[in-house]
């Protein structure tokens, strides 16, 4: 399977993540998932692999945790999951 839609789910979390630590800057779980994103992403990029597979089993706590406050954020880490689950990982 191409890298393309995991690729384009990642890159829609990331900008959900930056909206949302716009508005909470100083959430430790915003920060660490905005790097984990952006290591998966240049994963991705670097060598064309499967990236998000280290962050992935947290997932499922961080849409739990922003599920309330932040809907958009928690829809597009749905996704990435979703596209994830679907290349195997």
């Amino acid at each position: 399977m191409s890298q393309h839609p995991l690729r384009e789910r990642l890159d829609q979390m990331r900008a959900e993540i930056a909206r949302a630590a716009a508005a909470d800057p100083t959430n430790e779980t915003l920060r660490n998932l905005h790097l984990q994103t952006l290591d998966a992403l240049a994963e991705i990029d670097r060598s064309g692999e499967q990236g998000g597979a280290e962050f992935q089993p947290g997932l499922p706590a961080a849409i739990k945790d922003f599920e309330a406050s932040h809907p958009s954020l928690t829809l597009a880490m749905m996704r990435v999951m979703d596209v994830l689950n679907g290349i195997g990982l």
